[in-house]
């Protein structure tokens, strides 16, 4: 039985390499009504505006306008938390961005926190395709059954999505399992305790996954994995679980095509 957790990802789909929230400030918020940034008096409004015409202009519009109708800026200083993703209804029909702008940084001069950037929002941008409401059906249930179609913390997976088909095929056998018993043992009561058996988890299965960090949950998984796959090649002769997640995408050609468009408009950041 998986029971869907909820602390882990306080603002839904995250890509956080911290949990602490602490230390995090807000430095305001912005409406995007179908694609435009709506402007205000805000001392942020300018690197919001800025931040907001590089994911728009980055990611295929129909997408973003159909979705993204929040940006936020928050920090927690460099290198913690760089990104989120989150529904703002239980219909996961309407998004909000989260960006800390001291690590999503386009005008630096490190090529690497450009690069940084870049994975940051092309991360974020596979939440937004694996999440929303095409994907995943709102529902009151926590916990599911084994052959049950995946349970979020959005709803339950429709059986043609990316995400259940990803799961299916990659986290079967006692993976699952196992990282549901660190959940309800661990992850619900005590942080530190919940990262050091999921670090032990992607240590366990290491050619399973591309990063500690896709050991999180399926759905960090599913959104490193697109990652690789829209920034990374296509494996010819892929000899690993990890690999093999990355060619996993390339079954579907309205994904190739995302892809495709995304690798042109990031050029002139590389």
């Amino acid at each position: 039985m998986k029971i869907k957790f909820l602390t882990l990802f306080f603002f839904g789909a995250s890509f956080f390499s911290g949990l602490n929230e602490d230390n995090d400030v807000t430095l305001g918020s912005w409406e995007i009504k179908n694609g435009i940034f709506i402007e205000t008096n805000d001392e942020e409004t300018n690197i919001a505006r800025y931040n907001w015409n590089i994911f728009y202009n980055m990611f295929p519009k129909r997408i973003t306008q159909r979705y993204i109708k929040k940006l936020v800026l928050m920090t927690d200083g460099e290198d913690e938390k760089t990104g989120a993703l989150g529904a703002l209804n239980e219909n996961n029909n309407e998004w909000q961005l989260v960006l800390d702008p001291i690590d999503v940084d386009f005008t630096s001069q490190d090529n690497t926190r450009v690069s940084q950037s870049i994975y940051t929002l092309v991360h974020e941008f596979g939440h937004l395709l694996t999440l929303n409401h095409t994907q995943i059906k709102p529902a009151k249930r926590i916990s599911q059954e084994s052959g049950d179609p995946y349970v979020t913390i959005e709803g339950v997976a429709t059986k043609e999505s990316y995400i259940n088909k990803f799961v299916e095929e990659f986290w079967g056998g006692g993976l699952l399992t196992e990282w549901d018993n660190i959940q309800k043992n661990f992850c619900m009561t005590e942080q530190k305790s919940c990262l050091e058996k999921l670090y032990g988890l992607y240590k366990d299965n290491y050619t399973d996954f591309l990063t500690d960090y896709a050991a999180e949950s399926p759905e960090e998984d599913i959104a490193e994995s697109w990652t690789a796959f829209v920034l990374g090649e296509k494996y010819e002769n892929p000899q690993t679980i990890a690999e093999k997640k990355v060619n996993f995408f390339y079954q579907f050609e309205e994904l190739v095509y995302y892809r495709k468009v995304i690798k042109k408009n990031i050029r002139k950041y590389q």
